[in-house]
């Protein structure tokens, strides 16, 4: 078995690094839907901060951009 950041390359769960990446990025995504959600409920300026960092991780850690940010935020608040 194999650590890479945090999680175990055991092929049950993850087979690669590129499987770890992926799972790391999609939790990430969840999260700003979250952050999303809670600015939804709130529409405080503090929401909205923490909704803003976590798409900066996001462009910034996982390369996606602004506009397929939007778009995730978009869905967000249609849901919400």
């Amino acid at each position: 078995m194999t650590q890479y950041r945090g999680l175990y390359i055991n092929h049950v769960y993850y087979n690669s690094k590129a499987d770890i990446d992926e799972a790391i990025k999609q939790r990430e995504i969840n999260n700003y839907k979250m952050r999303c959600e809670i600015f939804v409920m709130r529409k405080t300026m503090e929401a909205s901060i923490f909704a803003d960092q976590q798409a900066e991780i996001l462009h910034n850690e996982f390369g996606i951009s602004w506009e397929e940010l939007e778009r995730i935020e978009t869905e967000a608040y249609a849901n919400a």
